[in-house]
């Protein structure tokens, strides 16, 4: 009896939030990402979700949220199609990497900065 053979590559941190870091730097350079007010959504309402990605012109398949504030902002944009929402501590290279565009609500700007080591924040303050 074999065992599969498991071509799990273990990637250190300091690599994952420098390319983590530098994916996000390619979507502020390329006028991809953009910050929303979690709390202009009130109540849940796709309709308003889509006439902000509309308004905005760009495709948006990556929106991430702060989940403990924002529930109205997550069930949003969850019912539009090819939107992927997600919250900071489930960021992955992969998911912004693969996102056309991005959109960070306000509240989860500072999480997704130290998700990426600060190194890609420019609004953040150092202590």
């Amino acid at each position: 009896m074999s065992v599969p053979a498991s071509f799990e590559v273990k990637v250190n941190r300091k690599a994952r939030r420098a390319a983590l870091a530098g994916a996000l730097s390619h979507h502020a350079a390329n006028g991809t990402l953009a910050l929303v007010d979690g709390s202009a959504f009130e109540s849940p309402s796709t309709k308003q979700a889509k006439s902000l990605a509309d308004a905005w012109g760009k495709d948006l398949p990556l929106v991430v949220v702060a989940h403990e504030d924002e529930e109205a902002l997550i069930k949003s944009f969850r019912n539009l199609e090819r939107v992927l929402v997600t919250v900071p501590a489930e960021l992955e290279v992969a998911h912004v990497v693969w996102a056309n565009s991005l959109l960070v609500s306000e509240a989860a700007l500072g999480l997704v900065e130290a998700r990426a080591g600060n190194e890609a924040g420019e609004t953040g303050s150092e202590s």
